[in-house]
């Protein structure tokens, strides 16, 4: 089994399998045996709050298995996403048939097999994608009761940013129409190796009860998006061809994007036609 403590078994452990660190999967390990019983207690937490007690826990992005451990002894069933073939390999010698693997990035993988939704996700999420993997989670069809992921502090911010906010966003939008927000704990750069340039913030969301369909949670994205990418201007002016739906939700078009709470930008998207957004115009 890998230390996941000594940076040194882990650059042996990688000469061994011939593997080098891809900078485009943002892989960096998690070497803090602290941080790692945190997140698996949150985890556990989290899932005991569910009445259920069935149901997969997704990881995405296993790297060497040192999260993976933890889950494992939440006595669930775990599947794990990983896109990179070597690190694959390493993962089936330290687990065999412990756990389910699943080749290839998660969303693409998770999109071309229709599933039960699990009941969790987790993940530490490389940097330069994590925005974009959340988004695209929530849109799915998929209804993920809980999701815990550690990912870049910025990011967190930007889940969590309350109205009005410098952070408030259109990710911030998508998000919290789904689930609340909340950022568990913080972790520095030296609990990983590599060692990043920022700090990272482990987050927890749990799942609305009233969530909006995946038609209403496509426009809704969309409609904050086009907002938010001229977020200096008004509304009458980035959300022109939807001047009569702000009108019948009661909003000033002379407000700015950051000044919607999601219930109302859920609201226009609900007065809009039931089109894709790239129908929308």
């Amino acid at each position: 089994m890998v230390n996941h403590n000594s940076t040194s078994e882990i650059r042996a452990l990688l000469e061994t399998y011939g593997l080098s660190l891809k900078k485009r999967f943002g892989q960096n390990f998690l070497i803090d045996a602290g941080a790692r019983r945190r997140i698996g207690a949150t985890i556990h937490d989290e899932l005991s709050r569910q009445s259920a007690e069935i149901g997969e826990v997704w990881e995405i992005g296993p790297g060497i298995g040192a999260l993976t451990a933890e889950l494992l002894a939440l006595n669930r069933p775990v599947r794990l996403f990983e896109i990179d073939h070597g690190l694959i390999r390493v993962l089936r010698d330290q687990f065999g048939d412990s756990v389910a693997i699943e080749e290839g990035d998660f969303v693409r993988t998770v999109a071309a097999h229709e599933r039960a939704a699990p009941a969790a996700i987790v993940g530490n999420l490389p940097y330069y994608s994590a925005s974009s993997m959340v988004a695209r989670i929530i849109e799915s069809d998929l209804s993920v009761p809980v999701m815990v992921f550690l990912v870049q502090t910025e990011l967190a911010d930007r889940m969590e940013a309350s109205v009005g906010g410098k952070d408030y966003s259109a990710l911030s939008v998508l998000v919290q129409s789904h689930y609340t927000v909340t950022s568990a704990f913080h972790i520095g750069g030296a609990a990983f190796y590599p060692r990043p340039r920022v700090g990272s913030t482990v987050i927890v969301l749990r799942a609305l009860p009233d969530r909006p369909s995946r038609s209403v949670s496509l426009r809704t994205s969309y409609i904050a998006r086009r907002a938010f990418g001229q977020r200096r201007k008004t509304l009458r002016n980035t959300l022109r061809p939807y001047l009569a739906a702000l009108e019948a939700e009661a909003i000033d078009p002379g407000l700015r994007p950051e000044q919607l709470t999601p219930a109302q930008f859920r609201g226009i998207a609900c007065r809009v036609p039931e089109n894709s957004p790239e129908e929308l115009q």
